[in-house]
């Protein structure tokens, strides 16, 4: 794939009668959350898209992005494309900053840079420079060398923001980017939209409450109230636009907070009259698409020399940020040049994941270093307890436990964490799939790959020490049986986890029920092999069940 970005590819979001439903448990009617909204969205412009809670900001948002489809009914055109090819050149910033906190913020942007941009076109040297003169221009460069765990909410915003734009997409959506933000920060984090937008892009953002300096910053403000669009316009216009239905903004007061305030029905409800009055472009600033490459404000270090852009060769012109001439230092301009850029094969991508995969395993300690000591610590004790089980024919039924026992602690300790691992990961898989950093098959691909080493060292390491400390048989082949047996029983049990994780809506509430239904499988396999008493015959019709759990063929396999 090749995104060439530049003036002829500036992408405007037209919307016409967007109408969106979503059922509602238990009844018939669908519930409306967007009533036939229309509106555009201009490139070059920063668009905000503001209203109360539950007024349909980021149903609309997810609408635009493609992120949601079902329920939708309306006309929706971006640019001369078609709104599936244009919805690839967007990118989408979640609400939360979704990163790995075990990766620094120059790894998490060469990671990004390599799956984005394949190395036939840009070299790691022409990469690290991007990287660098991004960081600079997000005021990010201090903090290159630290963990995102350790970054502030803001520079977790930043780095979200920067990481998108590595491949210089000409749209781009965000969530709530000021959310859990002070004031500082978030009067920054608009004004580096604010510029970013007048670069060409469209940029498009949901927020809830602005102050009135972040407020003055918008092109355009789309407001939302009972999915009603009850305003499009801009900044300037909202005092004359609510004057025009009858409201009048109190001197000195923030024009954002009387307009959600009017939004909410504090003054009556007068939703349909408004939405009325809304219809059309009479209340925008210009009909035209603004393109000024605006000074870039930098109240915090105004000495500081700005990034222009140009690395071009002969046959790729790939966009980067580089030290330029007098002229624009003196200026301190941001500017964007046309880019030309291929993005990596996914076998490369896979490749790459798998390194990714791979230094989280070695860096989270709780993962590998606490799991492979728990399961040496666990092996010791389960071996000493049952002493001389393998060679004394006195502890046969002994041994028989020893070997359930075995069975289930693999079973749970490799299911259980893959149980909760996909609903950690869920919300930077998506973004990162949805952005199309990579597959959804490559990252799964590249989990298997880099977890089967993982449980295989974990199998043998208890295994064996379990297997000696009990004096089983001293054969050569019956040890690699038993230990290809409880290879086998991990690798799947960590694939049984997976199962249930990627059925898991990520919400605690309902993680729990998946976590419960994973006990209930272990305990069906257990009780099949210890209620066998007479007593106990009439669970014969439902202990079936049993066989359909994979620990119980482990058992069977080790036994015979």
């Amino acid at each position: 794939m090749e995104i060439n970005h530049d003036d002829s590819h500036r992408i405007d979001i037209n919307f016409e009668n967007i109408v969106y439903s979503v059922p509602v448990p238990k009844q018939k009617e669908k519930k409306i959350v967007l009533k036939g909204v229309s509106g555009r969205f201009k490139s070059g412009e920063l668009t905000a898209i503001l209203g109360p809670s539950g007024a349909g900001k980021s149903s609309l948002l997810n609408i635009l992005t493609g992120f949601t489809t079902k329920g939708v009914k309306g006309t929706l055109e971006m640019g001369k494309k078609s709104s599936n090819s244009a919805q690839k050149l967007c990118s989408y910033i979640l609400q939360d900053d979704n990163l790995y906190p075990f990766f620094t913020v120059n790894e998490t942007m060469l990671i990004a840079t390599n799956l984005k941009i394949s190395s036939r076109c840009m070299s790691h040297n022409d990469k690290q420079i991007l990287i660098d003169n991004i960081l600079d221009t997000l005021h990010l460069v201090h903090a290159k060398e630290t963990r995102c765990r350790n970054l502030s909410g803001g520079q977790k915003k930043r780095l979200s923001i920067a990481l998108e734009l590595i491949d210089d997409p000409p749209i781009l959506f965000l969530d709530e980017p000021t959310t859990g933000l002070d004031s500082s920060s978030s009067t920054y984090t608009i004004r580096l939209l604010h510029n970013l937008a007048r670069e060409g892009r469209t940029i498009v953002c949901t927020i809830h409450q602005p102050s009135a300096t972040i407020y003055e910053m918008f092109d355009l403000v789309y407001v939302l109230a009972e999915g009603y669009c009850i305003y499009q316009g801009s900044h300037s216009n909202t005092v004359p636009y609510l004057a025009s239905q009858g409201f009048q903004c109190p001197q000195f007061h923030n024009p954002a907070d009387y307009l959600l305030e009017v939004a909410n029905g504090e003054y009556g409800n007068f939703t349909y009259q408004l939405a009325k009055a809304a219809i059309g472009d009479q209340w925008r600033t210009s009909s035209s698409t603004v393109y000024i490459k605006d000074e870039y404000e930098n109240e915090s270090n105004s000495d500081r020399n700005d990034d222009g852009i140009s690395n071009d060769t002969e046959e790729k012109r790939i966009s980067v940020y580089t030290k330029t001439s007098e002229s624009e230092n003196l200026s301190g301009k941001l500017s964007f040049k046309s880019s030309i850029k291929t993005t990596p094969s996914e076998w490369t991508r896979l490749w790459i994941l798998i390194s990714r995969c791979n230094v989280l395993l070695f860096r989270d300690w709780t993962v590998t270093h606490l799991k492979l000591l728990l399961h040496f610590i666990s092996a010791v004790i389960i071996g000493l307890y049952f002493g001389d089980a393998g060679v004394n024919a006195n502890k046969s039924i002994s041994n028989i436990g020893f070997l359930i026992i075995n069975a289930v602690y693999l079973w749970y300790t490799s299911m259980m964490p893959a149980v909760l691992r996909f609903p950690a990961e869920i919300s930077i898989l998506k973004k990162e799939v949805f952005n199309n950093w990579y597959k959804l098959r490559t990252y799964y691909i590249a989990t298997l790959i880099t977890s089967t080493p993982i449980h295989t060292l974990f199998a043998l390491v208890y295994a064996t020490v379990v297997y000696f400390l009990t004096e089983q048989p001293p054969e050569p082949g019956r040890y690699l049986k038993v230990m290809l047996v409880y290879i086998l029983c991990t690798i799947t049990a960590d694939g049984f986890g997976i199962m249930l994780g990627t059925l898991v809506n990520p919400v605690v509430s309902r993680l729990n029920n998946w976590i419960y239904f994973g006990h209930i499988n272990s305990f069906i396999f257990t009780e099949r092999h210890i209620l066998w008493s007479n007593l106990f015959m009439l669970y014969d019709r439902i202990l079936w069940i049993s066989r359909l759990v994979q620990a119980h063929a482990s058992l069977h396999a080790i036994c015979q």
